[in-house]
């Protein structure tokens, strides 16, 4: 389980030697947001050639998606669902960027390598997967035509806005606990309170379900990130319900009404 757990859920956990040589800090998470927002810049800066310049997709581009995804590309949205989703999708990755830079406060807590390495697969791979099925993205060239901004488009942009806002408000009460505790702060655990945390123990998860789901709503007719939200789903889950675990065994006073993830459902 060492192997899997990180943070607050292997706190306790009976520490394995060996495992211990493959893990890098908690901290490194900074790494994944710093890789993300540099492909999704570059992504931006090849849709405004190809969409405003009237340019073709680059050559290494193109060569790129196709290992990455297919050669045989179809798009399956609109111009302007592509658009808003990889602008929504950047304003995602730079804010947690931001995040990691100024707002959280890491412990000493290690994760196993294969989670760093999971981090730069998924930002890569989701990536790739959202540009496969974007127009003019198949390197065969297309006609600008942006259409009406339509309900799923304004449905998803507010629903990735609520999320933007819930997670940053997660993530602003979790470093105040520890900023308010000095430097022995960072290596405690306190009950977090205040915000979604009265109802759910990982609104920050939450948080990111929702900014996936909303960018599936702006794309509505995209074969392929219903995958990448499933794959998030799973595992926002997953890592949720450890967590929310081990609070329930750490604190003993834990409210009982607070669920995992979703309020008052799981």
């Amino acid at each position: 389980m060492q192997t899997y757990k990180y943070g607050k859920a292997a706190h306790k956990t009976h520490v394995n030697k060996l495992v211990s040589y493959l893990e890098v800090p908690k901290r490194w998470f900074l790494h994944f947001y710093i890789f993300s927002t540099l492909i999704t810049t570059v992504a931006l800066v090849e849709m405004y050639r190809m969409y405003v310049n009237g340019n073709s997709l680059s050559p290494w581009f193109n060569f790129l998606l196709d290992v990455l995804t297919t050669p045989r590309r179809t798009a399956s949205v609109s111009f302007t669902s592509a658009v808003v989703a990889l602008v929504l999708l950047t304003l995602q990755v730079y804010r947690r960027l931001y995040e990691c830079l100024y707002v959280s406060v890491f412990s000493t807590a290690r994760m196993n390598i294969t989670h760093y390495l999971v981090g730069f697969g998924h930002y890569l791979g989701a990536l790739a997967l959202l540009l496969a099925e974007l127009p003019g993205f198949n390197g065969r060239g297309q006609s600008t035509m942006f259409l009406n901004v339509e309900a799923h488009h304004v449905g998803g942009v507010v629903m990735c806005v609520f999320s933007f806002i819930i997670q940053h408000h997660s993530f602003t009460i979790l470093a105040n606990l520890r900023k308010k505790q000095g430097k022995s702060g960072k290596e405690r655990y306190v009950l977090p309170r205040g915000g979604l945390f009265c109802v759910v123990s990982c609104p920050h998860m939450l948080g990111e379900v929702g900014v996936y789901i909303g960018v599936m709503l702006v794309l509505w007719s995209h074969y392929s990130w219903p995958i990448v939200t499933l794959w998030v789903l799973c595992n926002q889950v997953l890592v949720a319900l450890m967590n929310h675990k081990w609070y329930q065994n750490t604190f003993k006073d834990y409210p009982k009404k607070r669920k995992a993830i979703f309020p008052y459902i799981l």
